[in-house]
């Protein structure tokens, strides 16, 4: 186990980038739109995404004073058409608050902190909080890459990595 979180910001620190770059060129009406039955729109995958970060940064000790998100996807709560998951605005204001949150929380958390049992049994064979923060990395990484391709889907352009 490691007791460095240095690879895991770095991933953190590009995916506040690559969120906002998957929604540009959205419009809302376009971030409401399911390409079938079974898949998610963008405005809940933009929604789900900035709610787990928040939920990041209270495992590494730094929770906000509220997740606004709180109670839309606990226990894998999926996406309810009948909800109003909000503005591309409105969530793009959350992540930027939630990325402030997150980068004071990854220079603050202890070696010790990280060497912790996560409260929850990360995927990913490493059951601290370290491996829980990694496997959110991934997570996240994984929710803005089809965030990207519904970007392309909608726009006809590419998520930029710039």
């Amino acid at each position: 186990m490691s007791t460095s979180n240095k690879q895991a910001e770095l991933i953190f620190h590009l995916n506040t980038r690559l969120f906002n770059n998957a929604l540009e060129g959205i419009t809302d009406a376009q971030a409401k739109e399911r390409i079938s039955d079974h898949n998610n729109p963008i405005i809940w995958l933009a929604v789900h995404t900035t709610w787990a970060r928040y939920n990041t940064c209270g495992l590494l000790g730094k929770p906000p004073a509220s997740n606004p998100y709180s109670g839309l996807f606990e226990n894998f709560k999926a996406f309810d058409p009948a909800h109003d998951y909000g503005t591309l605005a409105a969530v793009k204001a959350e992540w930027e608050k939630a990325s402030a949150l997150l980068s004071a929380a990854l220079k603050e958390v202890s070696a010790d902190q990280l060497a912790a049992k996560a409260p929850f049994t990360p995927p990913i064979g490493d059951d601290t909080i370290y491996g829980g923060v990694t496997f959110l990395a991934q997570h996240e990484s994984y929710d803005i890459g089809q965030m990207a391709f519904l970007k392309k889907y909608f726009s006809k352009e590419a998520m930029r990595y710039k």
